[in-house]
């Protein structure tokens, strides 16, 4: 990572974020995340990790660097996010971290909402809810693909799920889980918070969902399309193939034939309607999930897997 000195001080709270290649949506994310600092009644630093962008990233940080003193940015060229954020833990200030994403925008009052029970001692961790901005709602975006575009609207009870566009640990709860970097952006897509949230239950730590109105995803308009979403169920069938082999260490029967049957479906549907550039139904998305799944966990059948029995002694899976 860049120059600057590993010397960590203690602070209340770290807001950590990893991009790539988002300059032109990381500056109104900054902008929100800073104003959120700036109204925090503590201590607090923003932290952006740039992962070997090619665009104008760089610039943009720079600047944000000479207008906020709070705000510092480093470099990573190594691509893979879960592995960027394992290495900016080891140089985070806070005791909390906040996790979000650079296409994320925040309320004012979101690290105070979601740091302040870690603060107090009464949790761990918390998970923060996830709605898709207002202008990116389309007619055919179900309830249930939503959630595949990381919208989180309900973060009740005592085992709350967990997105990375919106969570929280302390500095060492996170460090002693850590991201698995097989998965997430820059390796197999996803699940990346998914199973950090797994782990951390699993662990013991105590988790709970924030009260705090939630975080805004302004994911750009262009993932919004048939051929986009069909590569976002891909990489998901594939994450979760990860998941389903190595840490809930369960297996599936005929996978040859339910890859084939997901195909069958496919061929069927794309010969009864007429092609949609944008549209993809539920049925198609889950198609095309359970195709990957299928082909991706007969590749992981193979593999050792990459957790013991004794990291999942108290998975509630």
């Amino acid at each position: 990572m860049g120059n600057y000195s590993c010397f960590v001080v203690d602070l209340d709270a770290t807001v950590l974020i990893s991009t790539r290649n988002r300059a032109d949506h990381i500056a109104a994310s900054l902008t929100s995340v800073l104003t959120s600092a700036k109204r925090t009644p503590f201590d607090v630093e923003v932290l952006v990790v740039n992962n070997a962008s090619e665009d104008h990233t760089a610039r943009v940080l720079e600047a944000f660097s000479a207008a906020w003193p709070s705000f510092r940015s480093v470099e990573d060229p190594v691509v893979g996010r879960s592995g960027v954020l394992n290495r900016a833990l080891e140089l985070v200030k806070g005791r909390v971290v906040v996790f979000t994403d650079d296409d994320v925008h925040v309320p004012e009052s979101w690290i105070t909402d979601m740091a302040s029970p870690i603060l107090q001692g009464t949790a761990d961790a918390v998970c923060g809810r996830v709605v898709l901005a207002p202008h990116l709602e389309r007619p055919w975006l179900t309830p249930k693909l939503r959630t595949q575009l990381a919208e989180m609207v309900d973060v009740s009870g005592d085992l709350p799920g967990m997105v990375g566009a919106n969570m929280a640990a302390s500095r060492d709860a996170a460090s002693d889980i850590g991201f698995d970097e097989e998965l997430g952006p820059g390796a197999r897509g996803f699940a990346d918070d998914v199973l950090f949230n797994l782990r951390l239950k699993a662990a013991g730590y105590r988790l709970v969902g924030c009260t705090g109105p939630p975080t805004e995803h302004h994911l750009s308009a262009d993932r919004l399309n048939y051929t986009e979403m069909k590569s976002l169920a891909e990489r998901n069938g594939s994450s979760h193939a990860y998941l389903w082999h190595h840490w809930l260490q369960s297996d599936l029967k005929l996978l040859g034939l339910r890859r084939l049957r997901a195909r069958a479906k496919l061929a069927w549907i794309a010969l009864r309607s007429s092609p949609d550039g944008e549209a993809i139904s539920e049925q198609e998305y889950d198609l095309w999930f359970a195709r990957s799944f299928c082909e991706h966990l007969a590749k992981e059948r193979l593999r050792p897997r990459a957790y013991s029995p004794a990291d999942l002694r108290s998975n509630p899976t």
